[in-house]
């Protein structure tokens, strides 16, 4: 199986590269309603990086920063494949479908970047996605693993961190589906609701979690506002249950005679009693950022700016002011939510006592192509790293060049460079080196 898996995941990296890939429809039948289709996702991601953990070389795990391999050269690549299955029945105001998503994923090479999610070798084939569900009128009922978020997943956006022990990468974001749901849709009009029951996957501690989600439809009007609210009813190990959490936001948010002007803002406070410690939770995070973007420039370019908070725990205090990242996720509006700065956002910051500025601009050569610059600068909100106490809050800077290339909705590929320098924060638990690290990322889907 190990050959098998390694072998087809080789053979389809090695198609993706090609240009003119034919797209292929897999439309198995039509007939009295019952439709059934089949698609494949291949994805492949190669990366090189250069002074890992700012010089201190790659980690053992997370958590054992004196333990390194000494490593601070390496080259990841990771794939993936995603074949899928989709079935629906439909009769008048009744609709049934069901849907499987299988993923097969691999690391080889040196074994990802940082050392710390994902070896050379971890390889997994299993379930992603496995649901049912039934549609009638303004109501849709579905149970099983499947995608679900809310908003742009600041706060929700899945239930899998794409550790390599359970999903044999990390970077190619191969498993994209809570690990179980129960998911009621209310889509009445002008407000419509979500309430769900999620569960998420062991490197989120198996939490499970109940609440719902309300938010206006007509988002062409002025943009689109919401309101979350869920509790964490039970998690193994991390001491999360008892959280109570809740959150406004707003996206896509534009004025009357500002056509080029939007804004997305998000506030989420932490709550509730930890059942594990007794510890009261007293944490928020909250982000605005305003974009404009200019039509009648060449490239229609777009710049935005992006401030970030998420508060750490204060010293002296009984109660726990350290906002937890959750479920966070990748890509829902942009490549660069919410996991922030390719250095970062994906090895070092997980959106926890974290102040983050971003300035960037993404321009359109080509409707085929995009380019994309980013700056970010990070420091911490309190002079501690996952309980390591720091010099001060300065943590570091970073610059992000990528192009995204995406022909048509089957093709996407990424190239970019991210470089990233050490402040006090940073260099006192890592090392005081410059990060480098080149990357290609292509995912392509056969429907």
């Amino acid at each position: 199986m190990t050959v098998i898996l390694r072998a087809s995941l080789l053979f389809l990296a090695g198609a993706l590269g090609a240009s003119g890939l034919p797209a292929m429809a897999y439309q198995l039948f039509d007939e009295s309603g019952w439709t059934a289709d089949a698609s494949l996702n291949t994805r492949m991601g190669l990366r090189q990086g250069f002074g890992i953990n700012f010089g201190a070389g790659a980690l053992y795990d997370f958590g054992t920063f004196d333990r390194t391999t000494g490593e601070t050269e390496r080259t990841d690549l990771q794939l993936a494949l995603r074949p899928g299955l989709r079935t629906d029945y439909r009769h008048e105001d009744f609709h049934a479908y069901a849907g499987i998503i299988v993923a097969a994923a691999t690391t080889t090479l040196d074994g990802e970047l940082s050392g710390q999610f994902a070896r050379a070798g971890d390889e997994v084939i299993d379930f992603d996605s496995a649901y049912v569900g039934v549609e009638y009128g303004v109501f849709d009922l579905s149970y099983g693993p499947q995608p679900f978020t809310v908003g742009d997943g600041f706060i929700l956006g899945d239930g899998t961190f794409n550790q390599g022990h359970d999903n044999g990468q990390y970077w190619t974001g191969a498993f994209e589906a809570w690990r179980n749901t129960g998911i009621l849709k209310i889509n009445t009009a002008p407000i419509r609701a979500d309430v769900f029951w999620l569960k998420a996957d062991a490197d989120l501690s198996r939490s499970s979690l109940v609440g719902f989600n309300l938010e206006n439809t007509d988002k062409e009007a002025w943009g689109r506002v919401g309101l979350m609210a869920f509790e964490i009813i039970d998690d193994k190990y991390l001491g999360w249950e008892g959280m109570r959490v809740w959150g406004l936001r707003g996206a896509d948010l534009h004025l009357p005679g500002w056509t080029g002007l939007r804004f997305y803002a998000e506030y989420v406070h932490q709550g509730g009693q930890s059942d594990r410690s007794g510890v009261d939770n007293d944490a928020d995070a909250w982000y605005v950022e305003p974009a404009y973007q200019f039509q009648a420039w060449p490239w229609r370019p777009r710049f935005h700016y992006r401030y970030a908070r998420y508060s750490g725990d204060e010293a002296n205090t009984s109660e726990n002011e350290e906002y937890r990242g959750l479920f966070f996720t990748l890509g829902k509006r942009d490549w660069d939510t919410w996991y922030q700065g390719e250095v970062n956002g994906e090895f070092f910051m997980f959106n926890q006592n974290q102040i983050t500025h971003m300035f960037k601009v993404k321009a359109y050569p080509d409707p085929r192509y995009s380019v994309m610059a980013m700056y970010y600068h990070h420091q911490l909100d309190e002079p501690r790293y996952f309980g390591v106490s720091t010099p001060g809050t300065a943590w570091s800077d970073e610059v992000n060049v990528e192009l995204e290339f995406h022909p048509d909705d089957r093709l996407y590929g990424l190239v970019g460079v991210a470089w990233a320098t050490p402040h006090r924060a940073a260099r006192s638990v890592f090392g005081d080196d410059s990060q480098l690290v080149l990357e290609l990322f292509v995912s392509y889907t056969f429907r």
